[in-house]
């Protein structure tokens, strides 16, 4: 966040609806660097990683390794990753374990930006603090890190917890490209975000993999409402799920399970959307995301059988931690796997949740 292209920034804004305050980009590379990230699609740039296992990670503890470095790097390749400052160290570890990001990578940002506070001066371009954030990002992002009752952007707690909470609202822990988006987002430049991934790679111990927590997302992007011109599931269909449902009732919520002896919330929504012959992603997350390509958002007040429920949960504010499966819209009840294992619940028990999200799955093949 730290350099600005000052003659293109407005130019790059109004042609490409990037906000002025976030354009990083060194002048030189500006113009290759942005026409290299708009015209590749993550998604296809970058193979399908597989999920590794992860004591703690999502539903089922799964995780995926953080992507290697490109070209081009610019600082790392003559300024090597300097030692963390204990202090600095110890913030950088809480706000990773807080916000299930890989603190190896908040190290490499605080490497990029400010060498961990040792050149923490206000920016020309107005970039403040060890995470160097501009006014207007961090007061949308911004957290109180020390928890001492204000956020503060020149305070290096609140900076890098901040850092932590802008990277999972941008999608870090969206599988391999939504790292890339999400470094494209706090930094829009192709070199500045190989230098982070080294920088991180080089906290790891240069060999060590780095696994963050999070799943394959499908490439969803969470933009939207998805299609409504989609046909809606049959209510054949419909009633092949719920007579499986029933079929499941009392089973105990196992984190993790995908049954048949138990189930956690995605995993029983999967396993009974595979009765009538669609595969969804394994988490609830990721099938929040999938659904903005293979079904459309409703108002609650219009929900239907069959019809997909998500909301936040352990996973903050950005991210679906749990999914239900509605069964009568009438008396507002859903099939669900949670704390008393599986059984009919009352969906609006999530209603005041900031993430109250319902989706109606296309009436799709496998």
């Amino acid at each position: 966040m730290k350099t600005l292209a000052l003659l293109l920034g407005p130019i790059l804004a109004l042609t490409l609806g990037l906000p002025i305050g976030t354009i990083a980009i060194a002048t030189a590379v500006v113009a290759p660097a942005v026409a290299e990230q708009v015209r590749i699609d993550p998604c296809s740039a970058y193979l399908d990683q597989a999920n590794l296992d992860l004591t703690g990670g999502e539903e089922a503890g799964v995780g995926f390794e953080l992507p290697k470095w490109g070209s081009p790097r610019h600082q790392s390749l003559t300024s090597p990753a300097l030692a963390i400052p204990a202090a600095v160290k110890k913030l950088y570890l809480a706000a990773g374990d807080a916000y299930q990001v890989p603190w190896e990578l908040l190290a490499g940002i605080g490497m990029a930006e400010t060498r961990h506070g040792r050149n923490n001066a206000t920016s020309s371009a107005g970039a403040q603090g060890l995470m160097q954030f501009m006014p207007r990002t961090f007061a949308a992002y911004g957290v109180d890190g020390n928890q001492d009752g204000r956020r503060d952007i020149h305070n290096d707690a609140d900076s890098i917890f901040s850092a932590a909470n802008y990277l999972t609202a941008s999608g870090v822990t969206r599988g391999t490209q939504g790292v890339i988006k999400a470094l494209w987002a706090y930094n829009h430049s192709i070199s500045y975000r190989n230098d982070v991934l080294y920088f991180a790679w080089s906290y790891a111990g240069q060999g060590d993999s780095i696994v963050v927590a999070g799943d394959h997302e499908d490439c969803g992007d969470g933009l939207g409402d998805g299609n409504p011109d989609l046909p809606s599931l049959t209510s054949a269909r419909v009633a092949v799920m719920f007579a499986w449902a029933a079929k499941q009732k009392g089973k105990p919520y196992i984190w993790g399970g995908t049954g048949p002896g138990g189930y956690d919330c995605s995993g029983f929504v999967g396993a009974a959307f595979r009765q009538i012959g669609i595969r969804l992603p394994r988490t609830a997350e990721s099938m929040r995301l999938w659904a903005h390509k293979n079904a459309y958002r409703v108002p609650a007040s219009q929900a239907r059988p069959g019809d997909l429920v998500f909301t936040n949960t352990w996973r903050g504010p950005y991210k679906a931690g749990h999914v239900m499966l509605v069964f009568d819209p009438d008396k507002h009840t859903s099939w669900e796997a949670r704390g008393r294992g599986v059984r009919i619940y009352d969906y609006t028990d999530f209603a005041g949740h900031r993430m109250y999200q319902f989706w109606r799955i296309g009436n799709l093949t496998d």
